[in-house]
């Protein structure tokens, strides 16, 4: 048996814990309410079974925070529509990217062609406004950041930086790739750098802009893109309303060496730090054309929200997982097998395993968590290589432009 690590509490907190008052004690905790942990929640309310979802950020009322388009595949989505009471066709209306102006989030166009990986059937939904319909009903308590899990014979104390702390029989780790559940129940396992340069925008833009200098292009799709040998170009709507429309952007290459603009040990406080040599580089770019004129237009990107993205991947160890399972935690989604962000499966990977979870503990009950890795841990493995692999395919220069 995998012995769960201790990881001492903060010394600011730990002078005081003894004294702070106990929150009640669900069954089922769940870390984390992005994708996999809100699937995960709705699924098991579903059936009766209560279940307190805890994240660490603010509760997201009105937020945009999540305001990104993200492309959904049926054979991720489909399992779900029975446990939010929804047939396909209103699902993809309420969240489609353009749904407000009576769209269904296509993909496709005559000049940005389906992806080898990507069914009829896929659309560009609205992540925010997934979340929300996700979330109703659930009770998430927001602003607990976890600091320590200790395991204990058949019992779990989560340890929250606010100096709250709790007793939960099952925890599930569900906070993405940066999962502190994860680093407590396999301290090793490390992130996977791929040596890609990629960098991501957002911009808004008034409809008449947006109607004028887009939308002949995009031909009523959500995702255009273009190559320039091995460098990929990327537009893509999160969101539009009758008064505008929300778009990101992303250039993404092969890594050099050395590289300036690529920097694979850079701290995650690091993302907004943009090197000079980026915009050199996207100054450099030559005979671009209707939307990629405009969008990647070095005046305009200073003034917009630029992000240097890491490619990474992991997968923590089966013996680690079932060790875990045994004292009640298990993970999924991002937490245990995240992929790259482009090509990758994240979200999707991410509504599997909570339905996924939330049928098995429907089926089988919470007592040998462990079998749930048997029958999707290959499944995983799937997923994190041949989004490496989709990655590679995207920046090949043989491949025909999108």
């Amino acid at each position: 048996m995998v012995k769960i690590p201790h990881v001492a509490f903060p010394p600011s907190l730990s002078a005081i814990d003894r004294t702070l008052p106990s929150m009640s004690q669900p069954q089922i905790s769940i870390i984390g309410a992005g994708l996999s942990g809100l699937v995960l929640g709705r699924c098991l309310l579903q059936h009766g079974i209560s279940s307190v979802l805890f994240d660490q950020g603010v509760a997201r009322s009105g937020s945009t925070r999540h305001g990104y388009g993200i492309t959904l595949h049926p054979w991720a989505y489909k399992p779900l529509l029975k446990y939010l009471d929804l047939d396909e066709g209103t699902f993809r209306k309420r969240l489609a990217v353009d749904a407000a102006v009576g769209g269904v989030g296509r993909i496709e166009s005559n000049s940005s062609p389906v992806a080898e990986d990507t069914d009829v059937s896929s659309f560009r939904a609205n992540r925010q406004r997934l979340e929300n319909m996700l979330s109703e009903g659930l009770s998430v308590r927001w602003e607990h950041d976890l600091a320590n899990v200790k395991s204990e014979d058949s019992s779990n104390t989560l340890e929250f930086r606010n100096g709250q702390q709790l007793q939960s029989a099952i925890v599930v780790g569900a906070e993405g790739p940066h999962s502190q559940v994860r680093k407590f129940i396999s301290p090793s396992t490390d992130f996977n750098v791929l040596p890609f340069a990629v960098y991501n925008g957002k911009r808004r833009l008034i409809l008449e802009t947006f109607d004028e200098k887009y939308a002949s292009d995009m031909d009523g799709a959500t995702v255009i893109e273009r190559r320039k040998g091995q460098t990929l170009l990327q537009i893509t709507v999160n969101d539009r309303t009758s008064q505008s429309v929300s778009i990101s952007y992303t250039y993404s290459r092969p890594a050099h060496h050395p590289d300036p603009i690529f920097n694979p040990d850079r701290p995650a406080s690091g993302a907004r730090d943009i090197p000079a040599e980026f915009f050199n580089e996207i100054a450099g770019l030559e005979d671009l054309q209707g939307p990629f004129k405009e969008v990647f237009d070095v005046d305009k990107m200073h003034g917009d929200r630029l992000l240097n993205w890491l490619m990474r991947s992991v997968l923590v160890s089966v013996p680690e997982l079932k060790g875990a399972a045994d004292h009640g935690i298990v993970l999924m989604g991002d937490s245990v097998h995240a992929g790259p962000i482009l090509g990758g499966y994240g979200a999707n990977a991410a509504i599997k395993d909570g339905v996924e979870l939330a049928e098995y503990i429907i089926e089988h009950g919470t007592k040998s968590l462990a079998g749930f890795y048997e029958s999707r841990y290959e499944t995983w493995r799937q997923y994190v290589e041949s989004s490496e692999a989709q990655l590679g395919q995207m920046h090949d220069k043989a491949r025909p432009n999108l």
